[in-house]
């Protein structure tokens, strides 16, 4: 009884600190590395997902994955949990690591012509990437990533 009588407790705590408005979530905020993003509703059940990404020795930057739940198994990233596939993610550069990067790989297949370099904060540069690949199930969603992009914004 105690057991019932705690994991009800627990449930009520939980529901009470959530937000009472589930689209809430569309406005993405990221105070780590300054940075938001407005997600359309069909976004609503998005994750996101820190890792980082080692460009060569001299460069690995933190990056932000964008995943939506999939049920194609075949086509999931590793940088995502199971039941997710990312549609795209943000490269956050450092002022230095961005020069650096920019001397290095500027006119190469690093850069793709699809990247986007969105915004440049007071401590950060910040760039989309787009997956090349989608499961069959997620492509209705790629139509949105273009005006999901161009709702970045760096914090002040």
């Amino acid at each position: 009884m105690k057991k019932l009588l705690l994991l009800i407790i627990s449930l009520t705590a939980f529901c009470l600190c959530k937000s009472s408005d589930p689209k809430s979530r569309l406005s993405y905020i990221n105070y780590k590395y300054k940075f938001s993003i407005e997600f359309t509703e069909g976004w609503m059940n998005y994750a996101d997902f820190e890792s980082t990404e080692i460009i060569d020795s001299k460069i690995d930057i933190p990056v932000i994955y964008f995943a939506l739940p999939t049920r194609i198994r075949e086509m999931q990233s590793l940088q995502v949990d199971s039941g997710y596939s990312e549609l795209f993610y943000v490269r956050v550069f450092t002022k230095e690591k961005w020069n650096l990067y920019k001397e290095q790989y500027e006119g190469t297949n690093e850069f793709r012509l699809s990247d986007k370099i969105i915004d440049e904060g007071k401590n950060f540069v910040y760039m989309i990437r787009f997956s090349n690949s989608v499961p069959i199930d997620l492509h209705y969603y790629v139509k949105e990533t273009n005006s999901i992009a161009d709702s970045f914004r760096a914090l002040k």
